[in-house]
């Protein structure tokens, strides 16, 4: 399984092997299945953005390389930090990591993972559609799970400076040492990031370490240990105020419009997982992990409303604005054992290639094969928040004069300081089964569901004012979630699949009561899939295509009957399609492009509200490409040129529909020029310094993009 492809991966810094790298980067996926698959073997659309592309664009931020995956769009951060995913229409709730839940995104809820670092991403695979069946509960519109380095029975040692436009300096390295050879290995992937931003007063630095750790037991045994550790000082940023359906114009760009120097967030997460990995024989496989995540944060942020008496004003420019101190910590365990049972259930006529390079059969019924995953996993999750929430004198949005941390009183008779208790406490036992049959290689049947018992609690106090009444929740629940898929492959290189999913949100609806003082049921989805994928120019390009509706049921709505308590009725549906191609078709030359069509919308509410209506931050259309050409040979040898744009139509700014941001394009250029073991590189990004926003989902801000930007870099590999 994965320890074994672990404890054999070849030297990443050995640069004789370029014909490996071609044919295997980006055809393998291991988030529809737990197990390393081929992708065209897998009834789902799973894309992955290999660390090749995410060097060649110079990419610090996750989010700028799921650009290069059809239907997964960025959202604006509430804090103006981390990452925030659309997937098909729906917002991911969860950050993983090497199938791991190791946060939820900061739409969801407060937490204090903070930004991903990509120093140790060996690549970022992306499982479109309900993933409930491995993942347990979520979102609907996929995963975009994050692959991290191990070890090599090899040694080698890299170093990467950056450095480019708004102070940015980057200093990123990994060391990799074989302590005895082909039993044991250590590496060590680190970074540390300052820069300041195309905004005012903002700022940030990073500090990261990922210690890694593999022991060959045997020929049969892998224990692996990764661990993380880092430390992310930012200012928090709200971005632009947003008024009558359009960003307040005659505001800079670069205008900010919090506290400097104030409201600033640290982040510091600590993450570990250990796997051991034990084949009993060629049939039967164990797989334990435990993941561990213990993370804290601390600041504050500002944000734009109406509060301490004052109004905004468009006219004028005044905004009000609203401050929040918080102090979080943030824990996460997993306790997760895969059994794996591979068997023939008949032996039949086996394919052979024929002279033109397809599979030919002998005749006869083909050999069936089995592979069954059973799993067991315990879950324990904690959040625990205290806030502090104050009105801010308002600030002009023209000619902005800052304050301080000024705290006062949202209304008259309200204290200037409300304190927020929040600790949610969440346990979940899980059993999976999932069982994948092939007839030869031209049929591969897969079917299986995982049961759930959850069991979460919340309560939400404002002591020692007890300004609100607390409030409480306990839900117990169990689920079960189905998934069933089909390929045929009516050639060797194309394949034909179909799909089904199920998943249920259970924390989604978590402090919802209905009138009876009942807990609201989770969200729940169901989603249909179908495409084709096919590998072109004998493995070098791989082609997929797919079409498919997700509906999800249960969202929570206000009780029109009484807006105190709430319902399910909602229902929200999304249907598309996507296009991926991605490659080497020939040496030296990668590309990577991407379309997706995207209807999102809301289909049901109580008393009709909002029916009808686009899901925010959702385009209509939107894809990108990106490709390069390292010469192979002659006096250019080394030499590397490429570039690629991207692309997104107009998105609604909120689900009420009240005003829309522009559609975008963005061009990104590159070159670097390799010398045995150096290279440096100059990437340029938004070219043409387009200006765009981000949605929220929130009424009066949005996020702006990054203005053009200039990084430049010099690396080395021994």
């Amino acid at each position: 399984m994965l320890g074994r492809a672990i404890a054999n991966a070849a030297d990443p810094t050995d640069e004789t092997q370029p014909e490996q790298v071609i044919v295997t980067e980006g055809r393998y996926a291991q988030s529809a299945t737990r197990t390393l698959e081929p992708i065209l073997d897998i009834p789902r659309n799973v894309q992955v953005v290999p660390r090749q592309l995410i060097e060649d664009r110079a990419i610090d931020d996750p989010q700028e390389a799921i650009q290069n995956v059809s239907a997964v769009t960025r959202e604006g951060s509430t804090f103006g930090e981390g990452e925030t995913f659309q997937i098909r229409g729906f917002q991911q709730q969860d950050i993983f990591k090497d199938g791991f839940r190791d946060g939820e995104t900061i739409v969801f809820g407060l937490n204090a993972t903070g930004p991903t670092d990509v120093s140790n991403l060996e690549r970022i695979e992306v499982l479109k559609g309900p993933a409930a069946i491995l993942f347990g509960r979520g979102e609907p519109g996929g995963v975009v799970n994050y692959i991290t380095r191990t070890p090599y029975f090899g040694n080698g040692f890299s170093v990467d400076q950056r450095f480019g436009s708004y102070d940015f300096y980057r200093t990123s390295l990994f060391a990799n040492w074989q302590l005895v050879p082909d039993k044991s290995a250590f590496r060590l992937d680190a970074a540390y990031e300052n820069s300041d931003s195309f905004r005012d007063f903002v700022h940030g630095e990073r500090y990261f370490f990922a210690p890694a750790f593999l022991c060959q037991i045997d020929d049969k045994s892998t224990l692996t240990l990764r661990t993380e550790y880092g430390r992310d000082d930012r200012t928090t940023d709200r971005g632009l105020p947003y008024f009558n359906g359009r960003v307040l114009a005659g505001v800079p760009y670069e205008r900010y419009l919090g506290e400097p120097s104030f409201a600033e967030l640290t982040n510091k997460p600590f993450r570990g997982l250990i796997t051991l990995d034990h084949r009993w024989s060629d049939w039967a496989e164990t797989v334990v992990s435990v993941h561990g995540r213990y993370a804290e944060s601390n600041g504050s942020y500002v944000t734009f409303q109406n509060s301490g008496g004052f109004v905004s004003n468009p006219t004028t420019g005044l905004i009000s604005r609203a401050v929040g101190v918080l102090d979080i910590t943030d824990t996460g365990t997993t306790v997760r054992v895969d059994q794996t049972f591979r068997g023939t259930l008949y032996r039949g006529a086996e394919a052979t290639s024929g002279g033109d390079g397809k599979g030919v059969r002998d005749g006869g019924f083909p050999t069936v094969r089995n592979q069954l995953l059973l799993s067991f996993e315990y879950e324990r999750q904690t959040n625990d928040s205290l806030q502090v929430f104050s009105a801010l004198p308002p600030i002009n949005a023209f000619n902005p004069v800052y304050t301080g941390y000024v705290p006062l009183p949202f209304v008259p008779g309200f204290p200037s300081k409300i304190p927020q208790s929040d600790r949610v406490a969440a346990h979940s036992n899980s059993v999976l089964l999932l069982d994948r049959i092939s007839m030869g290689d031209g049929a591969y049947l897969s079917f299986g569901g995982r049961s759930e018992w959850f069991n979460a609690s919340q309560s939400v106090s404002y002591g020692p004012t007890n300004i609100f009444p607390p409030t409480n929740a306990s839900p117990d629940q169990f689920t079960f979630n189905p998934t069933a898929g089909l390929v045929i492959k009516p050639s060797q290189p194309v394949s034909l699949y179909l799909s089904y999913a199920r998943s249920t949100n259970s924390f989604q609806n978590l402090l919802a009561h209905t009138q009876s003082g009942e807990i609201v049921a989770p969200e729940k989805s169901r989603a249909y899939e179908t495409g084709a994928k096919t590998e072109l120019l004998k493995g070098r390009l791989l082609l997929t295509t797919a079409v498919f509706q997700i509906e999800k049921t249960n969202v929570v709505g206000t009780d029109p009957n009484d807006p105190f308590f709430s319902i399910n009725s909602g229902e929200r549906r999304s249907r598309g399609f996507e296009l991926d191609l991605a490659g080497e078709p020939i040496p030296g030359w990668r590309i990577n492009l991407d379309y997706a069509y995207v209807d999102a919308r809301i289909v049901d509410a109580p008393k009709n509200l909002n029916v009808g209506h686009e899901l925010h931050g959702v385009p209509f259309n939107s894809g990108g490409s990106f490709s390069t050409y390292e010469f192979q040979g002659g006096a250019l040898r080394g030499l590397g040129l490429g570039g690629g744009v991207y692309f997104a139509d107009r998105v609604q700014n909120t689900d009420t529909n009240d005003g829309h941001l522009p559609g975008w394009a963005q061009t990104d250029l590159v070159a670097y020029y390799k010398l045995g073991r150096y290279k440096a590189q100059l990437n340029v990004k938004n070219l043409f310094d387009r200006r765009f926003y981000y949605s929220m989902n929130i009424p009066s801000s949005v996020q702006p993009a990054t203005s053009r930007t200039i990084i430049g870099s010099l690396s080395v590999k021994f």
